[in-house]
């Protein structure tokens, strides 16, 4: 009895073509909050006592009005007046969760030399002293071409380092800023802030592409400023780079704060939960993931992230398990996705299904028959075409399950051999039109190996 050729397109498929459905789009956590912000520091018009540093708690209104609310700590108590007339008359920017303003605070560090106020730690003179105010006037661009031109002569200088990364920070570089930031030893306490939050979104950024790197400076920002934002940053790192295990500790220490907190809003809760949710299942902890699916429908009835996220691990699992050659174990794995998942990965799950069945009738002893192609390929394909006719994998699936029904019984159906033929020319117009080129090629080869043969 004919068999159909065993060759690369079927596992191919399910190797290359099968892949995870594209996350579901949801903004970042990181992205999600920026703290309010000095736009213009103040002269003093009370004297100034002596040497000093106070830190002033200034509340930022939404609509950009502000209010000194209390002295946080002072080391000379004699500086308090002048550093409350400060913060008094300076202007600020308001703190936003996403693209909206809200109410929240800014820690104002005011450093005093003798009579002097100092800048950004240091006695605002020189070119320091230049750069600082240009940054303080929202002067970005002027302040870089000043700060790269000193450093030309004193590249090892950290606190023109320090405002070079304060500038690239502000200009949205954020690689450039963590890479400035790394030139200094030891970063100053007033630009620790700013450092945190540099090494954070040059993390995000890095993530998809030198997972390692983003780890790296996540840890940084976690040492720096550790906060629910750089644990959910460093522990999303690590689930990137392949190593849920240790960003477990990190997502939970970032779940926890969230919760904790009477101000974070739903979305940067459901995102934190997300990535737990993720780490969990990567490392087995069944149990755990379902709580956590179960928090985030509760957060967020509407959500749509859970399910895309437990089906795509599941679909992973399905993968490795194919690869390894545990078929069985594959198919139970993708019936999962399919039960778990979105409509999307339902649909790449079923026929991920379908195209193992026929990988494991073309290892096995005895010959098939069509009715194995019949009861065990096709089913699976007719379901994700159920979902989505259209599919370029759930077409491929049903012409292969077909092809094999066609073949086996002796070429003797011809209406085996068309309905094969319609499904894989649609597979591969489908998967063209995708750009899926990998896909529309294993087709063409199928149907070159097996039909037009």
């Amino acid at each position: 009895m004919i068999r159909i050729t065993r060759m690369a397109a079927a596992a191919a498929a399910v190797f290359a073509a099968v892949t995870l459905a594209a996350p579901a789009n949801a903004q970042s956590y990181s992205n999600q909050f920026s703290q309010a912000k000095l736009l213009h520091r103040a002269n003093s018009s009370v004297p100034i006592a002596g040497s000093g540093t106070v830190v002033i708690q200034v509340q930022v209104n939404a609509d950009g009005t502000h209010k000194v609310t209390r002295i946080i700590r002072s080391t000379n108590p004699g500086d308090n007046a002048a550093a409350i007339d400060i913060a008094t008359n300076s202007t600020y920017s308001p703190q936003h969760r996403g693209k909206t303003p809200v109410t929240g605070f800014y820690d104002f560090t005011l450093v005093f030399h003798g009579k002097s106020l100092a800048s950004n730690g240091v006695v605002a003179s020189g070119t320091t002293g230049q750069v600082d105010r240009l940054i303080h006037a929202g002067k970005y661009d002027a302040a870089k071409a000043m700060v790269q031109q000193a450093l030309a002569s004193k590249p090892s200088d950290p606190t023109l380092n320090q405002q070079l990364a304060t500038v690239d920070y502000f200009l949205k570089d954020y690689s450039g800023a963590a890479a400035a930031f790394e030139k200094v030893s030891s970063i100053s306490k007033p630009f620790i802030p700013v450092a945190a939050q540099s090494y954070a979104m040059a993390a995000v950024k890095l993530a998809p592409t030198d997972p390692a790197a983003a780890v790296a400076f996540a840890q940084k920002a976690v040492t720096l400023a550790p906060s629910d934002g750089s644990y959910y940053i460093l522990g999303s790192a690590q689930v990137q780079a392949g190593n849920a295990a240790s960003a477990l500790p990190n997502l939970q220490k970032a779940r926890t704060l969230a919760m904790k907190d009477s101000k974070m809003d739903t979305i940067a809760k459901v995102n934190i939960d997300a990535s737990l949710l993720q780490a969990y299942i990567k490392t087995g902890d069944m149990a755990s993931a379902k709580t956590i699916e179960d928090e985030i429908t509760r957060l967020d009835p509407s959500n749509t992230t859970v399910k895309r996220t437990v089906g795509n691990q599941y679909l992973a699992a399905g993968n490795d398990a194919s690869k390894a050659g545990k078929h069985e174990d594959a198919i139970a794995s993708f019936l999962t996705a399919a039960k778990e998942g979105d409509k999307d990965v339902a649909v790449t799950a079923y026929a991920s299904a379908a195209l193992e069945e026929n990988t494991i009738l073309n290892a096995q002893k005895t010959p098939p028959v069509p009715n194995d192609y019949l009861t065990k390929m096709k089913p699976y394909a007719d379901q994700a075409l159920a979902l989505n006719p259209n599919d370029a994998l759930a077409n491929y699936a049903l012409g292969v399950a077909m092809a094999g029904a066609w073949i086996v019984g002796g070429k003797q159906k011809a209406d085996y051999k068309s309905e094969a033929l319609d499904a894989l020319n649609k597979a591969r117009t489908e998967a063209q039109a995708q750009g899926n080129m990998s896909l529309a090629f294993n087709i063409d080869s199928f149907i070159k190996a097996n039909i037009q043969k």
